[in-house]
């Protein structure tokens, strides 16, 4: 039986308390008024929705520190008002919290997480993959530990617990679901420049639509700095994945349309290749960033997606008080299983700029370009929006307790 939503959130907020206790807290406020257009609100291929919109973020990221323990996060609201329409409004939450304590020669930590947005947000980022605009709440608990083997070793594990919960249950598309997965890697310092790393990760997803699915990835790899302005990793290795259907209900699309159902027992079993890259060069005047990866995820429904993704961004400074950008981002997701068709083509082009008024306060302007692509259909979903935020960033606060 699912908790009220408001009670992790109350949870979270006591344990932040009851650790930072006796520390030196500093807080970093900021508010934001965002204010743009959008021509195709749910990215849908048809029963388009656009709509001029106003969205006020007041957030804050803190820490707190002592000589053996500390405390770090952010907190974000986002009221999102909507001029044709007052049902897509809405009310987001973010709390990211991360706590620490140092023994002597290990370092225990807890990680915790809230999210309460849309599907086109944070899940659109993770897989590419989104059937439609609908309200979502994400719990996040991770345990972790690391313990210093020598002066270049070390080792690490962690644990992490999600639940899922979807506000518009009666629409079959959207399925709650949690997953646990666990991580424990060993790291060795080859030289100044050079770091290796070898990585056993394992997953299990359960949805309340009798789906389980079953992942392992072993991978191995390192990062490296050739200079003070070029860095760059490369992760690579192989993964397991099964999943099972218990007389589950099995959706079939049409993009992102239902156009039948039917009930099914079956397991398959799945494997393929995994890897994470990236490179880092920095210039005088700005920087590129450059990744690529490939690995399964379960962020939609609980079912296992293999989301291979491209992406790069780049900066420019124009000169003291002016920034140019260009994020580039592609994904290739397939689903790994037979229950629902998830092949997906997506790709986003966002430029932007950001112009420092005056102290404290900035200007920044962006434009966004998204297209879904499907396996099984020539339809498109494309989406064109601008926005314009003015953001003042209040002094910091620190007390001392």
């Amino acid at each position: 039986m699912r908790t009220n939503a408001h009670l992790p959130l109350l949870v979270i907020l006591t344990s932040c308390g009851a650790t930072a206790q006796a520390a030196e807290w500093q807080i970093d406020p900021t508010l934001r008024f965002n204010a743009g257009y959008d021509d195709n609100l749910r990215l849908s291929t048809a029963n388009e929705v656009s709509s001029a919109e106003a969205t006020f973020s007041p957030s804050a990221v803190f820490s707190a520190k002592t000589p053996t323990s500390g405390i770090s996060g952010n907190v974000r609201f986002d009221f999102r008002r909507f001029e044709d329409d007052s049902d897509l409004d809405d009310n987001n939450t973010r709390l990211d919290i991360q706590t620490f304590h140092d023994l002597e020669r290990s370092r225990l930590g807890l990680d915790l997480g809230f999210i309460k947005d849309t599907t086109l947000d944070t899940q659109l980022e993770e897989t590419g993959v989104a059937f439609d605009r609908v309200r979502r709440q994400s719990i996040t608990a991770s345990p972790n530990w690391r313990y210093t083997l020598s002066e270049r070793s070390s080792l690490s594990a962690n644990y992490s617990y999600r639940d899922v919960e979807y506000k518009d249950t009666s629409d079959a598309r959207f399925v709650n679901y949690t997953l646990n997965s666990a991580r424990t890697s060993l790291t060795r310092v080859m030289s100044e420049k050079t770091t290796a790393k070898l990585t056993l990760s394992g997953s299990r997803s359960n949805n309340d639509n009798d789906v389980e699915s079953f992942n392992i990835n072993l991978q191995a790899g390192g990062s490296f700095r050739f200079s003070n302005t070029l860095s760059a990793s490369l992760f690579a290795g192989a993964r397991r994945t099964e999943t099972t259907l218990s007389n589950s209900r099995v959706l079939f699309l049409s993009g992102n349309d239902v156009i039948g159902e039917t009930q099914r027992d079956a397991t398959s079993n799945s494997s393929g290749s995994t890897f994470d890259a990236s490179i880092t060069k920095t210039f005088l005047r700005g920087k590129i960033d450059l990744s690529a990866s490939r690995n399964i995820s379960s962020d939609s429904n609980g079912q296992p997606i293999e989301v291979t993704r491209l992406s790069s961004y780049n900066l420019y400074r124009v000169n003291e008080t002016l920034t140019v950008t260009l994020d580039l981002s592609l994904y290739s997701s397939e689903s790994g299983n037979n229950s629902i068709n998830l092949n997906r083509e997506y790709y986003q082009i966002s430029p932007g700029f950001t112009w420092n008024l005056k102290k404290f306060w900035s200007l920044s302007g962006s434009y966004r370009y998204r297209s879904q692509t499907f396996g099984d259909t020539k339809d498109d979903a494309t989406q064109n929006a601008a926005y314009l935020t003015l953001t003042y960033r209040w002094p910091r606060i620190a007390v001392s307790r």
